[in-house]
């Protein structure tokens, strides 16, 4: 698998945001496997930002832990470890199992199935709207690359065009300009997401630690 396909259907930013070309080894360390080598193409190239104007993909490094890929494989594996039915595929870390690679922000969620060598993994979608895994027989920039031209169509995707095939993000903020200072670390508070699953009102909520005045702080600075 290689990040050709995806380089001719989307070219890369000038200047990408995020980006990492850095060692791997704790990074795989961490995660307890290697990577694909289009993952590792694809952050180096493209870093981190927005596919289709709705599609984010997680990288290695980054000021917000939402983007961040170990924090939220495991934070993925929380909340799909908590669901009462039985799931068609184990979770990482189990080997084998599904490790969160991006998300949509429909609530969307792609994994890689890590069986075989990374270079053999393929991807399998969780799409909100349907509440069921879809697998596709291809590596994670191919399926970027299929959804970009249209040649791949996930069942709970939006259809129809985007103006931008590819949005850096905004990286860390110009705190001093923005005018608040440091990000502030005082307090640790409690957020809940909730998620709303089938008509019968059973659902699953996600709780994550994240100090309070941080979050007050990021989403002005992100406005």
């Amino acid at each position: 698998m290689t990040i050709e396909r995806l380089l001719a259907a989307v070219p890369p930013p000038a200047a990408p945001v995020e980006a990492y070309d850095g060692l791997w080894e704790p990074i795989e360390a961490d995660l307890g496997t290697r990577l694909p080598q289009d993952y590792k193409d694809f952050v180096r190239l493209y870093g981190e930002g927005e596919f289709m104007e709705f599609l984010g993909i997680h990288v290695p490094q980054s000021w917000s832990p939402y983007v961040r890929l170990l924090s939220e494989a495991r934070a993925t594996a929380r909340i799909f470890g908590s669901f009462e039915e039985e799931l068609p595929y184990s979770l990482w870390p189990t080997a084998g199992g599904l490790l969160a690679f991006g998300k949509t922000d429909f609530g969307d969620y792609l994994f890689w199935l890590t069986r075989g060598a990374p270079e053999d993994w393929t991807v399998v979608v969780w799409g909100r709207g349907l509440q069921q895994f879809e697998a596709f027989d291809c590596g994670l920039t191919d399926f970027l690359a299929g959804v970009a031209t249209g040649q791949i169509d996930p069942q709970d995707f939006p259809e129809g065009e985007c103006e931008r095939l590819f949005e850096p993000g905004l990286g860390t903020p110009d705190r001093e300009r923005l005018g608040f200072g440091a990000a502030p670390t005082a307090s640790l508070g409690i957020s809940w997401r909730l998620g709303w699953f089938g008509s019968g009102g059973s659902g699953v909520s996600t709780v994550r630690m994240r100090d309070e005045a941080y979050v007050a702080w990021e989403r002005l600075a992100l406005r």
